[in-house]
This record gives structure tokens, sequence and C-alpha cells, in this order.
């Protein structure tokens, strides 16, 4: 239940949300989807990831799943993660055939409650290991430094589903998912990360790149690193002005053109898209 607790946008409880924000995130990572078995990905594929999946549509029907299913909602994170490596890729080959794979992720927010979402990478990318340190201002100071190891999937809500057997969901020797939290922004953390954990790939999802002046240093350290970076952003404009602004403190065009990305959360962001159509992560670009 509390995966889903950031996705309702109701002024009426907003308030409560921040206390129940508050108190959920003091506890252990959310595991349940509160689904059916039938409406979530909570074992693992029966088939092996394609080559490429390029929209809701193959991912649904890649996992079995009907289209009514919620999932999507939640799973825009690590499906945007996961396309963002495609885009990466495309552009180096570096990961290609290695056992660990490194992301520095940047400004989480939801995603502290939805972090169980992230096992799903363990399906998208068999046999790695794949560590990501997420960095961020909303990191509660409580949780700075807290590691997070994913080796399951997130269970169902049927008793009988096989996703309940401790045998059959947590295996260590299989693909399995660290987290560590890291509380402040990039360019404050970056020295102290950097020491034990290179990145192969950083990603900013739904940066605001043209409304937070606190990534022009960050930018810039992404800059001397050389390490490329891939932002996200909630629409064409926002993400226009971000390519501005950071091509200013480049002195360079993008690498990854502005494009929309086919991970996006399939539901209104907030209730300005009762009035316009806002989702998160819709445009993709990269440095």
């Amino acid at each position: 239940m509390y995966m889903w607790l950031r996705c309702c946008f109701c002024e009426r409880f907003k308030k409560l949300l921040q206390f129940l924000v508050l108190f959920l995130l003091l506890r252990s990572i959310a595991a349940e989807w509160n689904l059916q078995s039938s409406l979530c990905p909570c074992t693992e594929p029966e088939n092996p990831v394609p080559a490429v999946l390029a929209s809701w549509e193959d991912y649904y029907q890649w996992r079995s799943l009907p289209l009514r299913s919620p999932v999507a909602v939640l799973l825009h994170w690590p499906l945007t993660l996961y396309h963002c490596l495609q885009l990466y890729r495309l552009q180096t080959s570096k990961y290609d055939g290695q056992d660990t794979l490194c992301i520095h992720y940047l400004g989480p927010e939801k995603e502290l409650l939805q972090l169980a979402t992230f096992g799903e990478l363990r399906a998208l990318f068999p046999g790695v290991q794949i560590h990501i340190e997420l960095v961020g201002p909303e990191v509660p100071k409580s949780r700075d430094g807290e590691v997070v190891n994913i080796s399951r999937y997130a269970r169902c809500s049927d008793e009988s589903c096989c996703c309940k057997s401790s045998v059959g969901s947590e295996d260590s020797s299989c693909t399995a998912v660290r987290l560590k939290l890291w509380k402040g922004f990039y360019h404050e953390r970056c020295s102290d990360i950097m020491k034990d954990s290179k990145p192969h790939l950083i990603v900013a999802p739904n940066a605001g790149v043209a409304a937070y002046p606190s990534w022009m240093p960050t930018i810039e350290i992404i800059r001397q690193t050389g390490i490329p970076a891939i932002f996200t952003d909630f629409c064409e404009e926002a993400a226009y002005l971000a390519s501005c602004c950071i091509s200013s403190i480049t002195g360079q065009p993008l690498k990854i053109p502005i494009q929309v990305n086919p991970f996006r959360q399939p539901v209104a962001a907030d209730n300005s898209a009762l009035y316009l159509p806002c989702y998160s992560n819709c445009f993709v670009f990269g440095m």
C-alpha cells in the first residue's frame, strides 16, 4: 500500500499524506503491490527480456500483464531508467557485457516510498548486479547513508502465489539491486560518493534544470567528470529550457537530443494536468 501513497493528488488529503509520508519514510521499503498476481510482476518473467522494449505495450506483453493493470503508474521509474540505459548503450559500448552496473540517480522524491519498484530491474537486466546511488535534498537526514538491497520482486496479494515463497523469490546469487541514499545536492556529495562508486551513467528524472539554480554547479561537476548524464522533464518547454541551460554551461550541444520518453507515467502528475497534459518523465535528453 505504501508504494501508492505518493500517487494520490487530492488536495483534501495533502496534509494527511505529508504526515503519512514522513512516518512511512522511517519504515522499511514497501514490498507489496496490493494487487492480484495477474495484475503485477511479482515473479520472474516467463520469457527472456526482448532485445529492446520500446513501449508500455511491449513491456506489458513481455510481462504477461493485461493493459488494465495500473503498475505502470509506479514502474515508470525503473522503466525510464531502463530506457536511459538503452539510449546510453547506443552512444557507447562501455557497458556491454559487464557484470555490475553503477548509476547515480539525482533528485529522488516520490521514489523514496517506491524503492521496491526498482526490483523490476532484476528482470530487465538479468545476470547484472545493479548499484544505484540516490542523491538529493529530499532524502531524510535519518536515511542518509542507508543501504537497501532488493533481491526479490514486490509481492502480490494472492496468498497462494509462489512469490510468497522465500526460496523462490529471494536468491542472492541472481541479479540484485543495491540502493544507497545520500542527502544533499550532488555537487555537495559527489566527492564522497565517487570514492566508492564511479558511475557508468548519471540520471536525473524530472530534473527541472531551468527552474532550480542549484542544478548549475551539479551540471558543472558532471561536465568535469565526463560521465554521460541523461535528464528528463515533464513537458517539452521545460526540456528545451533545460537544454539551453546545460549547453550554456558545457559549451556543447546535447549528445542525446530531446525526445519523448516511451515509459513516461501514464497518468497526470499533478492537478495542473486537469488542464494540460503533464506527465512525469515526459521528455528525455542528455549530455
